[in-house]
């Protein structure tokens, strides 16, 4: 008799029905897994034409080596200041004022906000744009900046100012574009830290208020230490994806015009750009360079995040 009293034939019967059970929940999983494999893991033999000078009658695995020229190709190309300039640009710009300052304040501001039906409101209001796709935003774009009859020429002609070739002077376009990435998803970002500040135990707010801190003072202590882990989370992911911009905003909001490229072409509209010139190898390298360096921030970063406060680490 084992020590807790199950006969070995009982506990044989357990080790067989927990099989069992095992063979089912696998068998479940087994289509998720393997379109895991098929879609995720299956395309990295895809690597090789990072060292591999392409061509079609070859094909991917005939084609010759020819070690890192894709990347020299890259690294010595006239554009790579200017692309790596414009990712890393507005990934941190979209980063700090929309995932991290913008939600932060838009959650602290739905928090304060006593009316059910007032905050399910906002809350709806607010997240409509994100629904929306980048190509119908490109359309509500153009109705204000057309330099013919757009809202935003019509207004500065009615000021007595001069119209603006909106689509012809990219020097506008990163206001433009953080502007319009800003109203799309920041309510979607404010409602993350909205979670977690409803997780915030209101004796805290009572106390402080006893102990005599105004409003500010009880943001500043209270509400915002909670949406601290949230926001080390946030920055986490985000700095392991700071060369991976939408290619849908990047490439449809300018309406791919080559006039706006020097403040519009980052790494996602240059691989696909190259990729429509033939350039296989050289992008397959580019998209090389943006997955390891990206994990290289990622894994650092959280690094960091741990050294300075585990608690908030993702690992």
């Amino acid at each position: 008799m084992k020590a807790n009293g199950a006969s070995p034939a009982v506990m044989a019967g357990r080790r067989k029905s927990q099989r069992h059970r095992n063979l089912a929940f696998s068998a479940m999983a087994f289509p998720a897994v393997l379109a895991l494999i098929l879609f995720e893991y299956v395309p990295l033999s895809g690597l090789v034409l990072a060292f591999k000078n392409y061509n079609n009658v070859d094909g991917i695995f005939g084609s010759p080596w020819n070690g890192l020229d894709n990347f020299k190709f890259f690294v010595e190309s006239s554009d790579m200041a200017i692309v790596l300039r414009n990712t890393i640009g507005y990934s941190l710009c979209i980063m700090l004022l929309l995932n991290l300052l913008g939600g932060m304040i838009i959650a602290l501001l739905l928090y304060e906000v006593r009316s059910r039906f007032a905050n399910r409101l906002y809350q709806t209001a607010m997240l409509l744009p994100d629904f929306l796709s980048w190509v119908s935003i490109s359309f509500i774009a153009f109705l204000l900046l057309n330099p013919e009859s757009g809202i935003m020429n019509q207004l500065l002609t009615t000021l007595g100012l001069r119209s603006i070739e909106w689509y012809n002077e990219a020097g506008y376009w990163p206001f433009i574009i953080v502007g319009f990435q800003l109203w799309k998803a920041v309510g979607m970002s404010g409602l993350y830290y909205y979670a977690a500040l409803l997780n915030t135990d209101t004796q805290l707010f009572e106390a402080a208020s006893l102990d005599g801190a105004g409003k500010l003072r009880q943001i500043w202590h209270i509400s915002v230490p909670q949406l601290l882990p949230m926001a080390s989370i946030v920055l986490i992911t985000q700095m392991g994806a700071v060369l991976s911009t939408s290619f849908d905003m990047f490439y449809n909001l300018p309406m791919n015009t080559g006039a706006l490229q020097s403040t519009t072409n980052v790494l996602s509209t240059h691989i696909v750009r190259g990729l429509q010139s033939g350039q296989i190898g050289s992008t397959a390298a580019i998209g090389l360079f943006q997955s390891v360096v990206g994990t290289i921030l990622f894994l650092t970063t959280n690094a960091i995040i741990r050294k300075l406060s585990p608690a908030k680490a993702m690992f």
